[in-house]
């Protein structure tokens, strides 16, 4: 092994041992887990969001597979059923008086491995800057496969009251969780589809042709502890096929954005060309997209640079991510 690829494998486990490590912090002078009002980590790590209102969450568990709603401050509100959290959310809808979504919403997801609060910046920043109403999805991304992923966001999608019209920032995984469920909705009956309109996709680092630094680790157990699932179907030599089937190419604006060094070696040699220390710049390219820009930064903290949230805002509201001038659209992707 490479030294490149032990200083890889060393950052994706410090990373992901930080990660699981959050989620296994114990609250001290808290109710007990299951009491109502305690306080909760927000459901990063095990938890998948499948109805979101005014950041209250109905979350189902991984693990054990029952539900529970949380409210904005991740305080457990109730447990149960899942008709009976949609219930009391219903409930608390009409004694708190929510306010009803708006008509445009963004929907942020994150990537393998991270969790909701890594969006928190840049949902921060389109809201701030932008005055978007965002949606940050969560799900467990080690503890299951994309097709789970898929069918929790297509349930935000489908209880999104009153809202008309969806846009998407996603970074990295998250890209693939939002084609599976664009297929997925293709594949329905017309009467059963969201009743919504999609309008922009912002694609940040997506592996829209798999990872291939996901095939030299597919097969350690070590590896596939904390990554899960997704490792084996991102790894081009291993279940990246049989995803990529299942993906679909969205037919309404999208761009892409994609990180490294800016010259022609990046930062690995494992991975040809330029690269951001996990995909290469031709593998996150996707025939299609209206725009592709390309900033200086690794992977991971791509959702947190400020010219990437610049650019993210900008396509949002303009459908480019610099000038109409300076738009690459692309036609044919390296990748494929």
């Amino acid at each position: 092994m490479k030294r490149s690829q032990i200083n890889w494998l060393a950052i994706l486990l410090l990373e992901s041992l930080f990660l699981v490590g959050l989620s296994c912090l114990p609250a001290k002078a808290q109710p007990p887990i299951f009491g109502i009002g305690a306080k909760t980590l927000g459901g990063r790590f095990t938890w998948s969001d499948e109805v979101v209102y005014q950041d209250w969450r109905v979350q189902k568990s991984a693990v054990v597979g029952h539900y529970r709603l949380i409210d904005a401050s991740d305080r457990r509100y109730t447990f149960g059923t899942l008709e009976h959290c949609l219930a009391t959310l219903e409930e608390v809808k009409q004694k708190k008086q929510l306010a009803p979504l708006p008509k445009d919403v963004v929907i942020v997801i994150h990537g393998l491995g991270a969790s909701r609060k890594w969006m928190d910046p840049l949902c921060e920043y389109l809201t701030e800057e932008g005055g978007y109403k965002t949606v940050n999805f969560g799900y467990p991304s080690t503890l299951g496969e994309v097709g789970d992923y898929s069918k929790s966001l297509l349930s935000v999608l489908n209880n999104l009251e009153g809202v008309e019209k969806v846009s998407f920032v996603a970074h990295s995984m998250g890209n693939i969780v939002i084609r599976h469920c664009l297929n997925d909705i293709n594949s329905m009956p017309e009467a059963d589809r969201p009743k919504l309109t999609f309008k922009r996709f912002v694609m940040i680092a997506p592996p829209n042709h798999g990872a291939s630094l996901a095939d030299n680790f597919a097969d350690s157990k070590l590896v596939q502890t904390f990554a899960g699932e997704p490792l084996q179907q991102l790894a081009p030599g291993k279940g990246w096929q049989s995803l990529e089937q299942r993906l679909a190419t969205p037919d309404f604006e999208f761009g892409i954005i994609s990180g490294g060094r800016g010259d022609d070696e990046g930062y690995l040699d494992e991975i040809p060309g330029d690269d951001d220390i996990l995909l290469s710049v031709a593998t996150t390219k996707l025939a299609g997209a209206s725009d592709f820009a390309q900033v200086k930064g690794i992977h991971q903290n791509l959702p947190k640079e400020e010219q990437v949230q610049e650019y993210a805002l900008r396509f949002l509201e303009k459908g480019y991510f610099i000038s109409p001038r300076a738009k690459q659209p692309l036609t044919v992707a390296s990748g494929e």
